[in-house]
């Protein structure tokens, strides 16, 4: 009996440790589906801008790092709500982020990738 506890204590732990592995290879590989330059253009303000995503999710709007809060990330969408409550959402279409939706402004916005290259993590885009 004494046995038994050990083997089944040992069993559990390099289950939860497998299942720990595997949750970090898919979210890296969600995080990989948002990677890179994009483009838009803002109807309002008739001028483009430019959202840079890294592979640990760090957002660069325009020059600007954005603060935020990750609300969800799947391979459809990746929504946060920046610092001042409002979400952004950032859906894929085949693979690939498409639009931008802002809630502040209550508009989507069709993405463009950039002709830059993607970032390297660590590497700050210039």
């Amino acid at each position: 009996m004494r046995l038994k506890w050990p083997f089944f204590l040992t069993s559990l732990g390099i289950a939860a440790a497998g299942a720990k592995l595997v949750r970090r290879h898919e979210t890296q590989e969600l995080n990989s589906l948002y990677v890179g330059s994009w483009e838009f253009s803002h109807p309002r303000e008739k001028r483009l801008h430019t959202i840079t995503i890294y592979p640990d999710l760090s957002i660069i709007l325009d020059g600007s790092a954005i603060i935020y809060q990750l609300i969800e990330l799947s391979e459809q969408k990746l929504a946060i709500q920046d610092q001042f409550g409002y979400h952004l959402i950032i859906k894929t279409k085949n693979g690939t982020p498409d639009t931008l939706y802002d809630e502040l402004d209550d508009i989507s916005l069709t993405l463009v990738p950039t002709t830059l290259n993607p970032p390297k993590k660590g590497v700050p885009m210039q």
